[in-house]
């Protein structure tokens, strides 16, 4: 079954009867246990979104779906994906994608900010990124996307200015977006696999990184880098796939109950949640690192060097003109 924008759209109009449901099940149905994997560790915003999300879907299909989560210890996110394509995981979340159509909103300036990010990708853009997922990955369902919030840099060196990221080595996921960003303003992007960040920070194999801003305290990288940036350096948006032979099996009812129950919880327990832990977690940041460890640099200058190379990807990934389009929304 193709997800379209209209049943997309249907499932989160239909909150009230998946909250109906709680406690009514199929009695065909036995039990199911399905592994739910993220690259990140149990304490990270993604994960404890999702066990409240998980455990509430277990609640609304009284018990018929249990759900097994693996947090940092199957490998990164093009492991734990690749897995859910091969089904030994059901349930994906993770930045990683392997697709230009999901990389280019990790670019730094290609979305204003997370609401914006979210509108293009459940409505402006989400035919394509559908399309694109259900032709890269036949054996997967794209579910839906949450808003895990901005992107940011951490360096050992403190910078005055972006220029001064010219010349250094600054690690990037496998993910496009990032990786131009980063070749834009003169650094040189190292990709490594989430799982292996920590080490390759701590044996100074790069001079800092990129990636989601919420997880700077979790991973306790504030023991191996030394600036975390305030200035957002692309959005994160965490994708909800599932392997879609387990989809296909866990019928109408409980695939609604599913999606709704995210849609539902997403504002608040996660968007929200990770919002006021930003705050929390760039003070926690200051009290290790210094009360200057969290500059907030001018970022007017590297948003013109950016542009032009931003939209040149996001044009030729959507087609020309689509830029445009994405600034006008």
């Amino acid at each position: 079954m193709t997800l379209s924008r209209r049943s997309f759209t249907k499932g989160v109009g239909g909150l009230g009867l998946a909250t109906a449901l709680v406690g009514v099940g199929s009695p065909a149905l036995a039990a199911k246990t399905l592994i739910y994997g993220n690259a990140g560790n149990i304490d990270s915003a993604s994960n404890k979104f999702a066990k409240k999300w998980l455990d509430l879907v277990s609640e609304r299909t009284g018990g018929e779906l249990l759900f097994d989560i693996k947090a940092g210890t199957i490998g990164g996110g093009k492991d734990v994906l690749d897995g859910t394509a091969l089904g030994t995981v059901q349930v994906y979340n993770g930045a990683y994608t392997g697709l230009r159509e999901f990389d280019v909103f990790y670019a730094p300036y290609f979305a204003r900010n997370s609401n914006h990010a979210q509108k293009i990708a459940n409505e402006l853009l989400f035919e394509e990124l559908n399309a694109a997922v259900q032709n890269r990955y036949p054996s997967l369902r794209y579910l839906s996307v949450a808003r895990a919030g901005p992107w940011k840099l951490f360096t050992n060196q403190k910078l005055e200015t972006f220029d001064d990221l010219k010349g250094l080595k600054i690690r990037a996921p496998e993910i496009e977006g990032v990786i131009a960003g980063l070749e834009q303003v003169g650094a040189k992007p190292t990709v490594i696999p989430f799982n292996e960040l920590y080490g390759a920070l701590q044996q100074g194999v790069v001079d800092g990184m990129a990636t989601l801003g919420n997880l700077m305290i979790s991973q306790k990288f504030y023991e191996v880098v030394k600036h975390c940036y305030q200035n957002d350096w692309g959005i994160g948006l965490d994708k909800q796939m599932m392997n879609l032979s387990a989809w296909n099996g866990l019928g109408e009812e409980n695939q609604k109950i599913l999606v709704d129950t995210f849609n539902e919880l997403e504002p608040q327990d996660f968007f929200r949640a990770t919002e006021e832990a930003e705050i929390a977690n760039f003070a926690q940041w200051r009290e290790i690192n210094g009360e200057d460890s969290t500059p907030l640099l001018d970022a007017s200058a590297a948003q013109k060097t950016l542009e032009p190379a931003i939209k040149a990807l996001a044009d030729d990934i959507f087609g020309e003109g689509a830029y445009d389009r994405i600034q006008s929304v």
